[in-house]
């Protein structure tokens, strides 16, 4: 799946037609849109609703174009008005469906969600559980797999997640995680205890087999190709299990040791680490039916940037095998001249300025 177009019934609405390669969306200064395009982009993936439920957006219909193979587009038109009101329709070419009137679906968010995973035939399922991992605004950028919609719940949550995208059934981790919890509220010396015991010992034994793999071998080689690449250092991808047998994921830059560097603190690292899990995660799906773009919400950092040509290298190659990127900047914040000239040349999907923000007055 990568994204076409996004647009609106509304004039104010900066409409934007996404290449199926590189895009760059970049801005003379902050506060005209960027990190909302990343929310508005999440919005019509049929997920929250965020600040789109202001008063202001009461009267707003977005839609959004989806390329989910060579000659076969899905648009999914979203009111911002809660209800059973989104629809979806299904073409063999790109459209603007601001007049259409006939849609192949009209429903609720739930069942809206169900008929889009049908139809796209996902390798994994309920892919609203996976988008933030390849959707990273400026918010979901200070833990590789911890999203912030996971931070005020039980860890098994993004655990059970982050085991799917490596292949491991996340299933049985969770189930590990339940016999706990019975094994807590029996009866001490009970027969009931001493089954659920033996089941536990089993499941954990079995769990510490599914971090090997082919599919997870792969995955690493890619991190370290993106590590090197972006930051030019080894980055490593750990999954163990701690003292209590539950499993644990760490992605870290080593120096030459082989030990944890102590730039793994710097606010610039922990932040392309994200970019480097992204990148390997869409590298690793390229030839699977799973989410097929990369965005980004500003990687470039305000001061001068060590790894500004790394991040640009990375847009390329992921460009090089398939995969659509789009990243947004504040152009003071690309200090390359010549990626600057290039990017305004052939890469610039759009242009963000006080006077033509991507919501009018809104932001």
């Amino acid at each position: 799946m990568k994204i076409s177009k996004l647009y609106s019934n509304k004039d104010d609405f900066k409409s934007i037609v996404f290449d199926k390669g590189i895009n760059f969306i970049l801005s003379d200064t902050n506060g005209v849109g960027k990190s909302s395009l990343f929310k508005l982009i999440d919005f019509c993936l049929l997920g929250d609703r965020h600040f789109l439920g202001n008063e202001h957006f009461k009267d707003y219909i977005f839609y959004i174009e989806l390329q989910i193979s060579s000659n076969r587009y899905i648009s999914i038109k979203r009111p911002t008005k809660t209800g059973k009101n989104i629809e979806l329709k299904i073409t063999k070419q790109k459209c603007i469906l601001l007049d259409e009137k006939k849609f192949d679906k009209k429903c609720s968010l739930g069942i809206a969600k169900s008929f889009l995973e049908n139809k796209v035939n996902y390798s994994i399922n309920k892919f609203r559980t996976y988008i933030g991992y390849f959707l990273r605004d400026k918010y979901n950028q200070n833990n590789v797999f911890i999203l912030k919609k996971h931070e005020t719940l039980h860890e098994i949550e993004y655990k059970t997640v982050v085991s799917n995208l490596l292949g491991i059934d996340g299933r049985k981790i969770r189930k590990k995680y339940e016999l706990d919890e019975k094994i807590k509220k029996e009866e001490m010396e009970s027969t009931s205890l001493v089954n659920l015991q033996n089941e536990l010992e089993r499941t954990v034994k079995a769990n510490k087999t599914l971090s090997n793999s082919y599919f997870i071998d792969r995955f690493k080689s890619n991190i370290l190709k993106y590590g090197n690449i972006i930051i030019n250092k080894k980055v490593d991808l750990s999954i163990s299990f701690n003292t209590s047998n539950d499993i644990e994921f760490n992605l870290k830059v080593k120096d030459n040791q082989g030990l944890d560097s102590e730039i793994n603190d710097e606010p610039i690292i922990k932040k392309l680490l994200c970019l480097i899990f992204q990148s390997a995660l869409a590298e690793t799906y390229v030839q699977k039916r799973l989410i097929k773009f990369v965005a980004f919400d500003s990687p470039f950092a305000e001061y001068k940037n060590t790894y500004e040509d790394g991040i640009y290298n990375c847009i390329h190659e992921l460009h090089r095998i398939g995969i659509q990127t789009i990243v947004t900047s504040n152009e003071k914040f690309i200090h390359n001249s010549s990626n600057l000239l290039e990017i305004e040349d052939k890469y610039l999907t759009d242009y963000f300025t006080i006077n033509d923000k991507l919501m009018g007055e809104f932001e």
